[in-house]
């Protein structure tokens, strides 16, 4: 199994790579990174991902068809970027020209559109923006028609809905968003353990977070499944001993995950595994041995 990472700051020079996989104990096999779609200008993307594509580690791409500047109003609803206006095509030349861009780069980019699409968070998610899971189907496969048309074939289709369904509706099922395995190429879970970080949210184990989601895709798909991001708050229980848990549990329980990339980031809690000394410590304990065995196994 593959471990990988996603930070606000990455210095994607080996040396300093070095120095983070020597602090977590184990080889950094997957970097993670974020783009908003914004003002859907390939011109302001360009500088960043010519220093995407430099990196030295295999790189999963979350895209994101919102935008971060006030001017579009709440993050969730921004009906502008609606799946409807995705398919009709209001936003095709922007797609292109990133496609392109990523098509030039010699090595195979795991692209991970629209994610946590059964989730109420986003704008493109399939219960707001008057979406549905119909028009996320019309709309994954609209992207990725461009994407092929312009020869864009190192790019690999990371399939990504949330591990449950908010709201948890019949229409909202992970099951509805399915594109099918001619249109994957991989699946990818995310799921957090909030703890009593919140009011609303309560301590889930690896396995209670997990388990119904992943059930959910293997039974769907044959294609590799990974753990897109996952993270664990302190408030609520012993972050340690889940962490400890969650290699225990993985190898027997989801034998089919293949990497796991932790969102290593202090933002609605402390997600991070050095929130504490002592998570830090079980982490690097575990990592060396557990992730050893695969890391240099490419995903297939």
């Amino acid at each position: 199994m593959k471990f990988g990472i996603y930070h606000l700051n990455y210095n994607l020079d080996r040396a300093a790579l070095a120095i983070l996989e020597k602090k977590y104990g184990t080889e950094i096999s997957i970097l993670s990174f974020y783009r908003a779609w914004n003002d859907c200008k390939i011109e302001d993307d360009l500088p960043w991902l010519s220093w995407l594509l430099s990196a030295p580690k295999e790189i999963l791409l979350t895209w994101e068809p919102w935008s971060i500047n006030s001017e579009f109003g709440v993050l969730e609803k921004q009906p502008h970027f609606s799946l409807i206006n995705i398919t009709a095509g209001v936003f095709d030349t922007y797609i292109r020209a990133f496609a392109s861009t990523l098509a030039a780069c010699p090595k195979a980019i795991l692209l991970r559109p629209m994610h946590e699409m059964n989730g109420s968070w986003y704008p493109w998610g399939g219960t707001v923006n008057n979406n549905t899971p119909e028009e996320f189907l019309k709309a994954w496969n609209h992207i990725r028609t461009l994407f092929f048309e312009v020869g864009a074939s190192n790019v690999k289709w990371v399939w990504s809905p949330y591990t449950s369904s908010y709201p948890d509706t019949h229409e909202n099922r992970i099951c509805n968003y399915f594109p099918g395995d001619d249109q994957i190429d991989m699946i990818a879970l995310d799921g957090y353990n909030w703890g009593a970080s919140t009011e609303w949210s309560n301590w889930h184990s690896f396995v209670d977070l997990f388990r119904d989601g992943y059930d959910i895709v293997t039974s769907l798909s044959r294609r590799p499944v990974i753990i897109g991001e996952v993270g664990c708050a302190e408030l609520g229980g012993e972050k340690p001993d889940w962490i400890s848990d969650m290699f225990s549990i993985l190898p027997s329980r989801f034998e089919r995950i293949e990497a796991l990339i932790w969102f290593d980031i202090n933002k609605e809690c402390d997600w991070r595994i050095a929130s504490s000394a002592s998570s830090m410590r079980i982490f690097k304990s575990r990592s060396h041995m557990f992730f050893a065995s695969c890391a240099s196994c490419p995903i297939k």
